[in-house]
């Protein structure tokens, strides 16, 4: 399962290693920390986060989220890097139980 799946439905970024962007795409805050990620994706939606929790459970893969790229750590070799710094409000759906 290739990642040219989730770059064709995810509307954010999709960076692997070599792409332009990539390397400060997977800094942590904290760059005393090396992630030798995967792949860094940028969601800008919750379809973009749930696109590629999808894709990474077909695939295998684990996911794993940094919004601002504090909590860091270098065991997550491979992993999908999730983003979501840059979504910016929450709905809240009390009935359902879902935000």
């Amino acid at each position: 399962m290739g990642i040219d799946e989730l770059r064709g439905t995810v509307r954010g970024a999709v960076l692997l290693p070599g792409d332009a962007g990539f390397e400060q795409a997977a800094r942590p805050w904290n760059v005393a920390v090396t992630q030798s990620v995967g792949a860094v994706v940028t969601a800008t939606d919750a379809e973009d986060i749930a696109a590629t929790v999808g894709w990474a459970r077909r695939a295998g893969r684990t996911v794993v989220t940094q919004p601002t790229g504090h909590g860091a750590t270098g065991d997550i070799d491979d992993a999908v890097l999730l983003r979501t710094g840059a979504l910016d409000d929450i709905a809240i759906d009390p009935v359902r139980r879902r935000a």
